[in-house]
């Protein structure tokens, strides 16, 4: 009988250190499992956190792309002016001379850095506001939602200034309120960009006039390594010119974001807006964009 207490209770030994055992080996399985979950939500958190950084690091070299060799006027001057007295001119072609357009002064920047605007009070015009060659902007897809009023008349504009130093063009000359709006509106290659503001321009009419268009669209939008987004744009244009110079502002309103691939702060417009303005609005300012030749 001892003898079988004894074997009895050496198996009941025997089964405890076995469990024990497939105990601890459970809980080091389960710590690993844990481990490396944790391992691999942080390795996902820091590729994230990674990729976050660069996007940043792409959209602040965008902005300063827009910058570069850029800068924007206080008041009306700018703040460290380096080019001592320029004009601002305005191109002018005239028929069967396209090759070599002429100029009409408009202003002056002086060696403080001072803008002063100073516009001819007549021009000779070369072409009608109803003329679509005049268009500077093509956001509108059927010409047929344009009206005029008075189309017939003479027309002139131009969207920038160019500058001239010692009679060579060492850049140009933009109003509005946003370094992005006012580069991306002068080159027909940016136009769809969503960056919000405003630019404004002058237009000259040899008598009153009116033109109109309103047009609402759904365009396949994208970017390069992006899919496609059904985006919805409108343009209105409600332009009613008096005799002589006129400001025109056209405004980007609303913006669709696009994802891209390389972190690229994309996007496309929602709206264009262009009036008439009675003068250059208080808040808008000059950029002037030197040549990097």
């Amino acid at each position: 009988m001892k003898s079988i207490a004894i074997i009895f209770l050496a198996l009941i030994y025997l089964t405890s250190c076995k469990d024990s055992k497939s105990s601890d080996i459970n809980t080091s399985v389960n710590h690993d499992t844990h481990t490396n979950t944790e391992k691999a939500i942080n390795s996902n958190n820091k590729t994230q956190d990674n990729e976050n950084k660069r996007d940043s690091k792409i959209k602040e070299s965008q902005e300063d792309w827009y910058w570069k060799n850029t800068i924007m006027s206080k008041n009306n001057s700018f703040d460290n002016w380096q080019e001592g007295a320029v004009e601002l001119v305005m191109l002018f072609k005239f028929k069967g001379n396209d090759m070599h357009p002429k100029t009409i002064k408009v202003g002056t920047i002086n060696a403080s850095g001072e803008v002063n605007i100073n516009l001819p009070s007549e021009l000779k015009t070369e072409r009608k506001l109803d003329n679509l060659g005049n268009l500077v902007f093509f956001d509108i897809t059927d010409i047929s939602n344009f009206n005029y009023d008075n189309g017939n008349t003479g027309y002139f504009s131009n969207t920038s200034f160019q500058v001239l130093k010692n009679g060579n063009v060492i850049g140009n000359l933009t109003m509005g309120n946003s370094v992005r709006t006012t580069y991306n509106l002068t080159n027909q290659s940016n136009l769809t960009q969503g960056d919000e503001g405003y630019l404004v321009y002058l237009v000259y009419v040899d008598e009153k006039a009116a033109m109109k268009g309103n047009e609402t669209t759904t365009v396949k939008a994208r970017r390069d390594g992006t899919n496609t987004i059904d985006a919805e744009t409108t343009v209105v244009y409600n332009l009613n010119f008096k005799p002589g110079w006129n400001y025109v502002k056209t405004e980007v309103i609303g913006r669709y974001n696009l994802e891209h691939e390389r972190g690229l702060d994309v996007s496309w417009f929602k709206k264009h807006e262009h009036t008439t303005i009675p003068n250059k609005p208080l808040e808008a300012e000059y950029f002037f964009r030197k040549n990097s030749y």
